[in-house]
């Protein structure tokens, strides 16, 4: 068996013939398979060969899509990843910065107010 590490270092065995992409699990581990593939959990992916060996490993991915679907008398379910594009990366990164700005800017107006109270007061001359 395979094991795909995600960021937060959880490990889930998946199944021989898997990818990065293309993720085969046991249906009983269908759930706990979405639970675990989270935004932040996605960001670094590694897949690990049952000897240890790294075999692949992939930032900033996204689930695609997923498929479950009957082969042979068995349930196959599969979770899909891909990359996430430039323009999804650059929207977090815009997001990321106008949190920040926004951080800034309150510290910037307490600043001007305590400046505005301490004028009041008349502490500075």
């Amino acid at each position: 068996m395979l094991k795909l590490i995600l960021q937060n270092n959880t490990e889930i065995q998946v199944k021989e013939g898997s990818t990065i992409f293309d993720i085969m699990i046991d249906p009983s581990d269908y759930s706990y398979m979405w639970e675990a593939l989270t935004e932040s959990n996605l960001k670094l992916v590694k897949l690990i060969s049952e000897s240890g060996d790294l075999l692949d490993q992939k930032e900033n991915l996204v689930v695609a899509s997923e498929n479950s679907f009957r082969e042979k008398d068995l349930v196959s379910c599969h979770f899909y990843l891909r990359e996430k594009t430039e323009v999804e990366l650059l929207r977090e990164q815009i997001a990321a910065l106008t949190a920040e700005l926004s951080v800034h800017d309150g510290a910037i107006a307490d600043m001007g107010e305590a400046i505005s109270d301490l004028a009041e007061e008349g502490g500075i001359a």
